[in-house]
């Protein structure tokens, strides 16, 4: 997706237009003729594929304006200068002969279907967060391609409808607007941190900003000049504080610990609900805690379960504690404290090769591996710890003849979680299949009894590897005519329910009636 480089010249509008978006009661046609110049938007100078700051508030609000109910835009707070308006005198010579910011809201995006039949507190919560170091260009460009690929693929695509109706996708594109206007401004300046002036006058590292072994020196610095500088107290910043009380709003608080530092040693379990996912740049990375210490969490099992099935989608290497690639201690960053302090299954991502990265690669290979790993982790937002231990399903083809729809599918426990080059299997990848279901327009976590259910039939005629191939004819009597979904879930001999996956079906008008074999 091309954004063209051309500045709109509608600040008016769009302000009542945003006011109207965040009030809820937006009564703007965003497809009227009068807009049709916001067709294309801001992108950064020689960048035509990463939209500017500017450009993305533009382009979200439209999308939230088009798609009122599978999208909402919430001002969650403000950046530094906004709340603090510091005078150009603070910044001594660091700021040199920069324009200082406007100053920014901070805006979060909830991605789900609202009209689903699942309330908000019953559903799987996930939250996203790009831009936070500055001068990394790629990360909120992907943030918005993730919440454009969902909003654009419900009722398209299977997996896509069902996540955005069981889940809610909460995004942050800019955590650090104040830092992009210089980095989008003065590229040369290769911008990092906030605008808070104290000290040296060149901002806080917010992801070293937490209250989560904040201040520890062996990830962080005290130094205000230090391009890791910590800040003058835990969550001194406005930025880190929106980002943190919005994590709160999301993440059940009974699953916290009342320590969290002090009971760093015990594993929050299998019960927990909620992933989150930090977008940074650059060098193939995926990351999961611990992140301060060179050692696993507690509940290293599942994450780094889940490390290794994004790996197969982005091949990027693991940086976590006790893992050959672990690079450098980061202390009081993001997915430490939301995985420390909150207890959600959290992870970051390094993508792409440059801060300011080109075009080709973005959009030939940054964009296409890890899209899917995104999707992916959406599907696990209500029980990622005890989802991710399951079987995949790698495959679904169908065929509709006779008065039945063929289903075949390949389950695997060990493919996803064992391609992982250089390293041993993993202990929840060496399970033999024992069951697929097939669920026929209702999702597994919703049967009831008397739904349609059935067992999927092994080719081979055992159970008894970690890879299975099965088949299924479902009976197409009594079906109306028209698009049905089946969802097919695996289990392993541990009882690990994984991920489902899921697959639209039309049944021909012809067909409908026709006895079916079961």
């Amino acid at each position: 997706r091309q954004y063209n480089n051309k500045k709109m010249n509608y600040h008016l509008f769009k302000t009542a237009l945003i006011a109207a978006v965040l009030n809820g009661s937006s009564t703007v046609d965003a497809t009227s003729s009068t807009r049709s110049l916001q067709n294309t938007y801001e992108t950064i100078n020689g960048r035509s594929c990463f939209r500017s700051l500017d450009g993305m508030i533009d382009s979200m609000t439209d999308l939230a304006a088009k798609y009122p109910d599978l999208i909402t835009m919430e001002s969650i707070g403000k950046s530094y200068i906004k709340t603090n308006n510091p005078s150009r005198s603070e910044y001594g010579n660091n700021i040199m002969n920069y324009d200082l910011p406007p100053g920014y809201d901070i805006y979060a995006f909830n991605v789900t279907n609202a009209k689903s039949a699942r309330q908000s507190s019953e559903k799987g919560k996930m939250l996203i967060t790009s831009g936070v170091h500055a001068r990394e260009w790629a990360p909120p460009e992907l943030n918005a391609r993730f919440i454009e690929t969902l909003v654009e693929g419900y009722n398209t695509d299977a997996d896509i409808t069902w996540i955005m109706d069981h889940n809610e996708v909460h995004a942050i594109l800019y955590v650090n607007p104040d830092g992009r206007f210089i980095s989008e401004k003065y590229p040369s300046s290769y911008w990092r941190k906030n605008l808070n002036p104290e000290g040296c006058g060149n901002g806080v590292d917010l992801n070293r900003n937490l209250d989560f072994k904040w201040g520890d020196q062996n990830g962080a610095s005290s130094d205000p000049c230090a391009n890791d500088y910590h800040g003058s107290k835990a969550n001194s910043e406005p930025e880190t504080q929106a980002v943190v009380e919005y994590a709160k709003r999301l993440f059940p608080e009974d699953q916290r610990k009342d320590d969290p530092e002090g009971e760093m040693k015990t594993a929050f379990g299998e019960d927990i609900t909620g992933v989150y996912i930090d977008i940074h740049a650059s060098g193939g990375y995926v990351y999961y805690p611990w992140g301060h210490r060179d050692a696993k969490s507690p509940d290293n099992e599942a994450l780094e379960a889940l490390g290794r099935k994004i790996n197969y989608f982005n091949g990027y290497k693991l940086w976590a504690g006790s893992q050959p690639d672990f690079m450098y201690e980061a202390a009081g960053d993001f997915s430490d404290y939301m995985y420390g302090a909150l207890g959600v299954a959290s992870f970051g991502y390094e993508i792409g090769d440059d801060f300011q990265q080109d075009c080709a690669r973005f959009e030939d290979e940054v964009v296409p591996i890890n899209l899917p790993s995104l999707i992916y982790a959406a599907k696990l937002a209500l029980k990622p710890y005890k989802d991710v231990k399951g079987p995949d399903i790698m495959e679904i083809n169908t065929r509709v003849f006779g008065g039945r729809v063929r289903v075949r599918a390949k389950a695997s426990d060990s493919k996803m979680v064992n391609s992982i080059t250089g390293f041993s299997n993993h202990p929840t990848g060496n399970q033999i299949i024992t069951n697929v279901y097939i669920y026929l327009d209702v999702h597994p976590d919703d049967y009831q009894v008397g739904d349609k259910k059935w067992n999927m039939e092994v080719l081979d005629d055992n159970w008894d590897t970690s890879e299975e191939t099965v088949r299924y004819d479902v009976p197409t009597r009594g079906l109306s005519s028209g698009r049905h979904t089946i969802y097919v879930q695996a289990v392993d001999s541990r009882g690990y329910k994984g991920p489902v996956s899921s697959k639209f079906i039309d049944i021909p008008a012809q067909n409908s009636n026709l006895r079916g074999s079961p």
